[in-house]
């Protein structure tokens, strides 16, 4: 494979195939996300992590194990997703000492990941396509949470919003607005 290729592949998807903004998957961890910039970044590694070990191992369960049963499909990635943010949260509790404990329910029901593990089955993408879209989509996430995260610890005027569009109305607009610029990347001039 070449290497723009896999820069293409790369930059699709952290701009213009952002999961959590144009597919709205894994918008609660962006949109309700109350923490800083650093711990967005952590988040997001860590969800990035996460994206790259469950492809690694839907993939050829699906291709190898899961075709004459397509129906067990999702049952089979939602357990292979959970036992990868377990095993990932043992070995981070004893790395990190217990640093992101509580943002580990947050890996396990983000539906980024399990979309992903969908998305690239069912697009019959080559194992090392979809290693290297997981490893976009999860940088694409991790730029979303950490725009949003830097975008609330900037200090905002109160007065300049009007009261009914404080908090979530606001951030859903902010939202709206890259997702329009980022559409903007995917039309061919």
């Amino acid at each position: 494979m070449e290497l723009n290729i896999i820069f293409g592949i790369l930059l699709a998807g952290i701009l213009s195939n952002n999961t959590a903004l144009l597919h709205f998957l894994g918008t609660g961890a962006v949109i309700e996300n109350g923490r800083n910039t650093r711990q967005s970044l952590m988040l997001g590694l860590g969800s990035t992590l996460v994206m790259v070990i469950s492809t690694a191992i839907t993939w050829p369960l699906n291709n190898y194990l899961l075709q004459s049963v397509p129906y067990l499909q999702t049952m089979a990635f939602v357990f292979v997703v959970l036992l990868v943010v377990e095993g990932f949260h043992m070995v981070a509790r004893k790395l990190l000492d217990n640093y992101c404990h509580s943002h580990f329910v947050k890996f396990a029901i983000n539906g980024a990941i399990l979309g992903l593990c969908i998305h690239n089955v069912e697009h019959h993408l080559t194992y090392v396509e979809t290693l290297i879209t997981s490893l976009g989509v999860g940088l694409g996430l991790m730029v979303t949470m950490c725009v949003f995260a830097k975008l609330k610890d900037e200090p905002v005027d109160e007065e300049a919003i009007p009261a009914s569009f404080r908090g979530l109305p606001i951030a859903l607009l902010t939202a709206g607005m890259i997702v329009l610029a980022l559409l903007a990347l995917q039309f061919k001039i």
